[in-house]
């Protein structure tokens, strides 16, 4: 009964599917243009921007060749329900799987409430997908398409759009940048620091956080961009950087 019920939900989601320029929406999803680092992973944001109230929501991410949605343990891809719009008790039903397609990698996405629970129109992270890219991947701007859009209203009307695509560029590496911003400064220690601690950032290259090249992100990482910094007197004191304070917490306990 669950499988019917979520066949006939993604039918209804899908029955139709204009095409529309992208400054012609009122009503759909989308990805920022972004940058990212070779053998790095990023945490896409998807966001929805409606005029509408919307109790579902349904996509298809669609990933260039060498691009990959990362996948746990047991092979689910890493998509999670953004609670900066909605939470999992509103939104109750939220699905993804991995697209068999001929090149690259995709997944598919479904979000609903079975209470009637509403987002309210407005423009925002509704969830995210984790992105993998490889080393050997070239620098350059790559197409990234959400396809099959469907927001579905609190009258059960579907508003449907066919293509969204967004520029991700990648470029190379920069010893030190974990967090993929571009340059080297104490953000970079902090991002080591929670990788370390087992806490890996929405944005984090081991590439490039593996400064001294030994192949490993610890502590003499942390240690090499310490020098790196200190050789930049803007990001130094007394040569050495100044350094945030770090509050991290396991179970809830501080």
């Amino acid at each position: 009964m669950k499988r019917l019920g979520f066949t006939l939900l993604w039918a209804m989601l899908l029955s139709a599917a204009p095409m529309l320029a992208q400054g012609q929406y009122d009503n759909t999803l989308y990805i920022e243009d972004t940058e990212v680092l070779v053998d790095s992973e990023v945490t896409l944001s998807v966001k929805m921007k409606n005029s509408v109230d919307a109790e579902a929501f349904a996509f298809d991410l669609i990933l260039p060749y060498g691009m990959e949605v990362v996948t746990d343990t047991v092979g689910n891809p890493v998509v999670s329900l953004s609670e900066e719009r909605t939470t999992a008790d509103h939104t109750d039903t939220f699905m993804s799987a991995m697209l068999d397609i001929y090149q690259g990698s995709a997944v598919r996405v479904i979000a609903a409430s079975s209470i009637c629970s509403a987002i309210p129109a407005g423009d925002g992270e509704v969830c995210t997908v984790r992105v993998r890219i490889p080393a050997d991947m070239a620098e350059g701007e790559y197409e990234v398409q959400l396809r099959k859009i469907s927001i579905a209203d609190t009258l059960a009307r579907s508003h449907d759009v066919e293509q969204m695509t967004t520029t991700i560029t990648v470029r190379e590496y920069l010893v030190g940048d974990a967090n993929v911003d571009g340059e080297v400064t104490v953000d970079d220690l902090v991002a080591i620091a929670y990788y370390v601690l087992g806490h890996t950032p929405d944005r984090f290259s081991f590439k490039a956080a593996d400064a001294n090249r030994d192949g490993l992100v610890d502590v003499a990482d942390f240690i090499t961009v310490v020098h790196i910094l200190g050789e930049d007197p803007t990001q130094s004191q007394g040569g050495f950087p100044r350094m945030p304070p770090i509050r991290i917490s396991w179970n809830g306990i501080p």
